[in-house]
Order: structure tokens, then sequence, then C-alpha cells
């Protein structure tokens, strides 16, 4: 006699009272002695996939709906953790989560919130499925055998590995460990050591770990590199015949200096009429890549292309990215061209898209062609030999973007560091990059073509992949809008905002060194662009219809646009419908791959300008504050933008507390008023490269403006409200759309 997994939970629901043994269970629903062993198995099956929950004394019972909830656990880096539900509802609040790892799915028992408006508070019941299975981190041995302390603050305990598992490793080594088990009644899961990636202090390995961390692939597939060399090098001449031939046209790339692929190339051309022709040239990957090709799923898995500071995980193989696409000087390459006539102030009047062939006369990078639009000459340099073309590019350029202004874009203004290494992978300085008009008018060409090419899409009712962004939280505006007036500078209702207002207050900030730190918080409060077939517009471009379709060679979703746009001319479209769902798929996919490649990168400068303090500490700095929470001060340095905190602990002249409306910490006693925008001098007192934390404390602070610093007698109990000030601001590099 069998017993089905619903007669075991319809015994238990309906004896709620009388939680059973698995002996005392199987007694009651009269399971035989030769069926008993496979009864217990069911019954641990059950246990673990959370339909039974084993009570004191080993007893058995159904979970209560209200009392017991599944869901997967975050823990904090302090140890607490919270558990989002599967079944909805707000997060569980996890006080101790005892053996359970982050990520875990977790059974808990409830019980009440402590107070209005917290979550409600749980009790670990049962790990159900445990999701850790490799940890990146560094070994240290102790005795016979040793320990991985995880790199991820969230994983709060070691693994432990045997001797015999250590692969040799030695102490202070990086390495992946992948776990092999999680012994009953053990504190520390065990595991064995797959990978020595070097030792921590080595620099060079920096990057190697953020790539292991994230699960970027290092190399391609051995069958993807096969067909890509089965590619020739030489275009075939009944391909050029096909095409618009634009190999007698003046057109040239502009990069950065260190750039290795060139995905995009600018041309201008003067016409009888008074008008001109711009070119946007960009390589045609789609010419290369077939749908559904060994090449065309390395690329989608992939999605985009990675950027360190010490090297590039490309999105294609060297040999497609660096040669065939690259858009390089002297050589004939495929393209996809935007061609525009505009007026000289800037109007589009008509626009061509086209599959060309051009040869680029020169590689130009944004320095030298802003030393040509400053009227001097750089020394080694084809760029003057372009200047008559380049200043009516950067006179054109000037006029779509006072449209772009005046339509209501949103152009963020915020400096990025430029970290400079050796050949050891050790920075050696750390600079604002600063954004040139040069970098300017690469950017106008491409928002234009994007542009040109998405309303193309849109007015043939082909689907296509849209690069959208969303209206901003009501919830987050608000923040923002106080965070403004405490300033003194007033925005509309949050309801009422639009793209163009947001515009005309980045406007004014110009000239003040608070207008950085509100560019930041602006930013922050804006949701992610994405990439869908759903057309909801560009919030931060006020634009009703764009796309990407400027960079195949490092992003996917352009690759698919190029696509699109052969498929509709050659007639070969697939269904719509059948096109939306696999543009949905596509999109959902790109915007995944980005968001993990911007924090990558991101964790990858952070790493670097670490390093780059461990050897300065108790050196004294210039700082200014960002931002201004509960647990401190975070401020950045004025000559390298690196950011840190001042914990609040460590401002002990005073016992000092939050004000969220001003965004402020004010003292008790003293009324000392720390705000962001406020200038100070600042001590390195710690570096952490394992959770990538900086410390400083205070040194000294420069108040900025007798009015924000202001002594006025005080009410008992009452305190001061900050005052605003104005500062002078500096330039950013780029914007991100």
């Amino acid at each position: 006699m069998s017993v089905s997994r619903d007669q075991v939970l319809d015994f238990l629901r309906q004896h709620p009272e009388r939680p059973l043994k698995v002996r005392q269970l199987a007694r009651v629903l009269r399971i035989p002695d030769q069926s008993y062993r496979t009864f217990r198995r069911l019954v641990k099956q059950m246990e673990q996939e959370g339909d039974l929950v084993r009570l004191r004394n080993n007893r058995y019972s159904v979970p209560h709906k209200e009392a017991h909830l599944i869901g997967r656990l975050s823990i904090h880096p302090e140890g607490f953790g919270f558990v989002a539900l599967e079944s909805g509802g707000p997060d569980i609040y996890l006080p101790d989560p005892g053996r359970a790892f982050h990520g875990d799915r977790v059974m808990v028992r409830t019980r009440r919130a402590k107070g209005a408006g917290k979550s409600p508070e749980g009790q670990l019941v049962r790990i159900l499925e445990h999701s850790l299975t490799t940890v990146i981190g560094t070994y240290h041995p102790e005795g016979a055998v040793g320990f991985v302390h995880p790199d991820d603050a969230r994983l709060t305990r070691p693994v432990f590995i045997p001797k015999h598992q250590a692969k040799n490793a030695e102490d202070g080594h990086k390495v992946i460990a992948r776990i092999e088990a999680f012994p009953e009644g053990q504190h520390h899961p065990e595991g064995r050591i797959v990978e020595v990636l070097g030792n921590e202090d080595d620099p060079r390995i920096d990057t190697l770990v953020l790539i292991k961390k994230h699960n970027l692939p290092l190399e391609f597939p051995a069958h993807v590199e096969a067909a890509v060399e089965q590619i020739p090098d030489k275009i075939p001449e009944a391909e050029i015949q096909k095409r618009l031939d634009l190999r007698t046209l003046t057109c040239f790339t502009i990069d950065p200096p260190d750039a290795r692929d060139f995905d995009d190339a600018v041309s201008l051309e003067p016409l009888s009429d008074g008008t001109y022709r711009l070119g946007v040239h960009i390589a045609d990957v789609s010419h290369y890549i077939s749908e559904g090709s060994p090449l065309d799923r390395e690329a989608f898995a992939r999605g985009t292309s990675v950027y360190f500071p010490d090297r590039v995980i490309p999105m294609l193989p060297e040999r497609l990215s660096n040669r065939l696409c690259s858009l390089q000087p002297d050589e004939d390459r495929l393209t996809v061209s935007v061609l525009a006539r505009l007026t000289p102030e800037g109007q589009v009047l008509n626009a061509e898209i086209a599959d060309t062939v051009i040869c680029s006369q020169a590689r130009l990078s944004y320095e030298e062609v802003h030393t040509v639009l400053e009227g001097q000459t750089p020394p080694d340099s084809r760029a003057p030999q372009f200047a008559e073309t380049l200043v009516q590019m950067e006179t054109l350029r000037g006029h779509l973007t006072r449209q772009r202004i005046q339509r209501g874009a949103i152009d963020f203004d915020i400096p990025e560091p430029r970290i400079i290494l050796d050949d050891q992978g050790v920075p050696i300085d750390i600079q604002k990059s600063e954004r040139l008009n040069s970098h300017r008018l690469i950017e106008e060409f491409m928002l234009l073509a994007n542009q040109i090419v998405a309303e193309h899409l849109k007015a043939l009712e082909i689907p296509t992949l849209y690069r959208v962004h969303a209206r901003p939280d009501r919830g987050k505006l608000e923040g923002f809008v106080a965070l403004a007036a405490t300033f003194g500078h007033r925005l509309p209702k949050p309801d009422r905002i639009g793209p163009g207002d947001i515009q005309h207050f980045l406007q004014t900030l110009q000239g003040e060194k608070i207008g950085s730190i509100l560019n930041q918080a602006l930013l922050q409060a804006m949701k992610k662009a994405t990439y869908t077939p759903k057309n909801i517009g560009h919030f931060g471009l006020a634009l009703e219809t764009y796309t990407h379709f400027t960079s195949p060679i490092r992003r996917y979703p352009d690759l698919i646009v190029h696509r699109i746009l052969r498929q509709a001319q050659s007639g070969k479209l697939p269904p719509k419908d059948r096109l939306r769902d696999h543009l949905q798929t596509t999109g959902d996919q790109a915007t995944a791959r980005e968001i993990a490649a911007q924090e990558a990168e991101r964790e990858a400068i952070k790493c670097k300008q670490v390093r780059f303090l461990e050897p300065r500490l108790g050196d004294l700095f210039n700082a200014t504050i960002v931002n201004v929470r509960p647990i401190g001060l975070f401020v950045a340095l004025d000559e390298s933008l690196i950011e840190g905190l001042i914990h609040v602990s460590a401002l002990q002249d005073d016992y000092y507390r939050f004000h969220d409306a001003q965004s402020a910490l004010v003292g008790e006693r003293t009324g000392r008023i720390f705000q962001p925008g406020d200038s100070i001098e600042v001590q390195l007192v710690r570096t952490d490269r394992k959770h990538l934390h900086i410390d400083f404390l205070l040194v000294d602070q420069k108040p900025n403006s007798p009015k924000s610093r202001s002594r006025r007698k005080r009410r008992p109990g009452r305190q001061p409200r900050p005052q605003g000030y104005r500062l002078p601001d500096k330039k950013r590099r780029k914007s991100k759309h």
C-alpha cells in the first residue's frame, strides 16, 4: 500500500492539534512495515519542499498559513536578515538567520511587528534550499585545515576547506570555493577550492576577481571562435555593388585615444542650396552575424561589452570587434548610414537610412578635435586637415544642443573619475574627466541618428526594440524637491514636474558647487532606462520615440535594430506578434546584462580607488560633503572624486541628530550643521579592499557662508534650521542615455 502526498496533508490538516512523529503518522495511515522506508523518504521530501514543518521532538504538522511562511533570505552584513515572501506582502525581519545563508529559501515563523510601520519579525523554522554553490574569497590556513573568508559581506561565515581540498592555495590567496555540503549541526559549510586566482595584494587580479564574481565570460567558446574564423577578410565585390558607395566621402572617427573598437564615423557635406548632409555611419555588424548563429547566441548571452580600468570584456570576438567591423582608417568597411539633410540651424529636412560602404580617412581623438575647435594645432595629428569640417560640425552641434534643451531634455552635469594605471595594474593617478565639446559633438550626432531610426521604424509600424525611460516615482521626486528646497531652489510639485522643468532647474545650478551634488541626487531619483518593444517614450530625452542603433559592436540591442532594418528592407520580417514576443525576451536580457555590467564597472573603479589610497593612510585631503545620512557624512575628495564615509560616531565634538527634511546632521549642543556641499578637510584613516570601504575623519570644517553657520539664540530643545548657500561647480565628461 502506498500513501500519496495529498493523503498525508489531508490527515494533518484535519488534525492540526495532533502533530505526529514519522512512525506515529505511518501507524495512523496504516503504512505496512515493508513500505515504511519509502514513506519516511516522502515525509522528509515534503519537509524539504515546505509542505510539512518539523516541530519539537521531531513531530510533523502542516505549516500554519499565518504563522509559517516561505521566502528568500537576504542577509545584512551586520548579521540580521529579511525574508521576501513568495506569497507577497511585507518582508519578514529575521534578527537571527541561524545557519541560513544569503539567498537561501527558508521557512519562518512570524511574530508581531514591534511597532507601527515596522516589518513583521520572524524566527527561522527551516532551511528549505541552499542557494549558495560557489564563494569567492580569501584563503587562510588554520593548522591542518583552512577557511575561505567570503568577499561578499552578506556571507557572514567562512567556508571550511579540508587540507586535501585546498588545491595548493597559500595564505592570502584569492580563490573560488565550491560548496560541497552544509553538515547538520556545524556552523560552517564545507567545500573545496576549484580555482586559485592569485595573491590578494597583486593589483593584476583585481579585475579577474570581479569577472569571476559577476560570472562574466573570459573566453569565447571554441565553436564561436571557429565560426568567426570562417568569415573572409575581404569584402566581396558583389556585396559592395548592392550598397551605396561612400568610399570617397570625407569621414572620420572621433573616440578616446585608447579606444580599441570604432563603430561610428561621421561626415558633413555642405550642399549647393546652403543645407548640410550629416552622415552617421555605423558598423554593419548584422551583415556578419545571422540570427540564431553561434555568434548571435553568444552575443545575446553577453548582451554588452564590459569596460574595466585595465581591460574590456567584449561582446564580440576580437576578430570582429577590432578588425572586420571596426571602422579603422584607410580600410573599406560595411556600414549602415543615417544621412540627414539639415538646415544651418540644425532643423532636419529629411533623412535616409542606407546600407553603405565607407573608408574612414582618419582616427581622431576627442582631445585632438577639442584642440582644433579651440583654434590651435595639436602635434602629430591629422585633425587640422579637417578643421573646416570640424568647425562646421561644432556649429551644427551647438544648434542641435539648443534644440534638445529647448525641447526639455535633461542634460546631467556630473564629473567622473579617470583612472591611470601602470603596467602592473597599480593606479598611479585618478583625475576628473573633463567633458569637452568634442564629446558633445559625437553625443548629439548619435542621439539624432538614434531618433531618426526609431521614428522611421515607428512610422512603418514595424516592431522594434525601443530604449525607454519611464517617469520617476512620485516619492523619489518628492524627496529630491525637498532636498533642492533646502538650498533655496524651488521646483513645481512632483506630479507636475516635466523633463523641461528639471532641465531648467539644472541650468540654474551652473556655477554652483552644490550643482554637482544635486545633479547626482536627481540622477539617483530617476528610473533606469530599459529596452522593450513597448514604446512609452524617453523621459530624460523628452522624446516620444527613441532607440539604440549606433553601437552594435558593444550593445546587442543595437545589433537587433540593424537586423530589423535589414529584414524590413528585404521584406523578410517575421510575423509581428512573434517578433514582439522575441523582442520582449531580448529586451529583458539586454537590460539585465547592462545592469550587471554597470555594477561590475562601478566595483572595478572603487577597487582601484581603494588601492590608490592604501599608501596614503593618515594623509589630509580637501573634500566636499555629497550626502548626509543618519550613519554619517559621505564625502568626495575634490581632486580625485573618490568617495568615502565619516561615520557619525567620529564626530566627537557633539551629539549629532539627522534632520531628514534638511538632509543635515545637526549638533545638539553646538548647533553645528553638516550639509551636502560643505567644504571640509579630512584625514584618511581606513581602507578596506575586500568590502570596498573608505573611512575618513573630519579635520577641519571650512564654512562656505556666514549665513549657513550663523549662531542664533535658541529656546531649549529647538533645533537650528540649516541655511542654503551656493558654490562653484565643475563639469562632467559625458552623459548617459
